[in-house]
């Protein structure tokens, strides 16, 4: 009896060896066809070139000019009247719409976002603290650091209110223009149904609309954000998909501008597009499509009181302007 136990083990054991040996073989062969380059379709593989095609008839807008930058490491673009301002890592620059370079200056700090606001005086952060000079560019003031953690990637001024976009900390400050803090804005709480930011990577754009009221793109969640004087949600859209109406990906839209009817100018990473929205949310049309760009980076983007929209295209090192077209 015991013998016939012995045996039935030893024939189990022969069977499962032939088996794994079996498995064994079917995987190799499957991995070496793969690697002889057979093309075996991935049912859950996304093919973006689908959606970098685009209706040509819903391009409302055409590259008018452009002129080359001679400094790398760019934080951001803004405009006032006739002319163009750029921060690099280190310098202000100020260019007027032929690419004629007005001056550049040495700045005190490692740049990260700027703006300027109606009285021409220029917002730049640094990181963590925020400084102001005038349309020159002299130094004019400079606020106390929010701490080593802040990470401004945006700013937005209206009269005596500043509101900084701090990546580090997920956070809006509303700020008096020497850098108080007036309020936290954006915080989880699900009693007043705001959502809190989901900010995965520094790309957290703010901006004010005709009305005066706050805007901010919370990428994680692709949708932008309007805010009461008060700091209480007002109200949001957007929607996620890779088709042309939407955002996807990590962290977009990554840079938005506000027109002075209050449409939207959206500029996105990953897939690089600029888009314009109606100022419910509404799609209204492509500014630029991915065709216009190489690699993945989002240009940053400003706009003027003509509707033009200037682009601050990083991988090109070029300033890029584009108008609407005439119907």
């Amino acid at each position: 009896m015991l013998a016939n136990k012995t045996m039935n083990r030893k024939l189990v054991n022969i069977v499962l060896i032939v088996l794994a040996v079996a498995i064994v073989i079917v995987i190799g062969k499957d991995f070496i066809g793969k690697k002889a380059g057979k093309n075996i379709e991935n049912p859950f593989e996304y093919n973006m070139d689908e959606f970098r095609k685009v209706d040509s008839t819903q391009i409302l807008y055409a590259e008018t000019f452009h002129f080359p930058l001679k400094i790398h490491d760019w934080a951001g673009i803004t405009v006032s009247d006739s002319m163009i301002i750029v921060a690099s890592a280190n310098h202000l620059l100020k260019f007027d719409y032929s690419g004629k370079q007005i001056f550049g200056k040495q700045l005190i700090d490692t740049a990260t976002c700027i703006t300027i606001d109606e009285n021409r005086q220029i917002w730049i952060g640094m990181s963590h603290y925020v400084v102001m000079y005038d349309i020159n560019g002299t130094l004019v003031k400079r606020w106390n650091s929010f701490g080593d953690r802040a990470l401004f990637t945006s700013l937005a001024v209206s009269g005596e209110n500043v509101f900084v976009a701090d990546a580090g900390n997920r956070i809006v400050y509303h700020c008096n223009t020497n850098g108080q803090i007036i309020r936290r804005i954006g915080e989880k709480n699900e009693q007043k149904e705001i959502p809190g930011f989901i900010i995965p990577s520094p790309y957290f754009d703010v901006a004010i609309d005709d009305g005066g009221f706050l805007w901010a793109a919370n990428t994680g969640r692709h949708t932008f954000e309007n805010y009461n004087a008060d700091g209480s949600l007002r109200t949001s859209w957007g929607v996620t998909s890779f088709k042309i109406e939407g955002f996807s990906g990590c962290c977009n839209p990554a840079h938005i501008a506000i027109l002075d009817d209050n449409s939207f100018i959206t500029s996105e990473k990953g897939m690089p597009r600029i888009k314009i929205y109606d100022q419910h949310g509404q799609f209204i049309g492509i500014v630029a499509p991915p065709a216009a760009f190489e690699g993945s980076l989002a240009p940053d983007i400003t706009v003027d009181k003509q509707h033009r929209v200037i682009a601050l295209d990083f991988e090109r090192q070029q300033i890029r302007i584009f108008e609407r077209k005439k119907e």
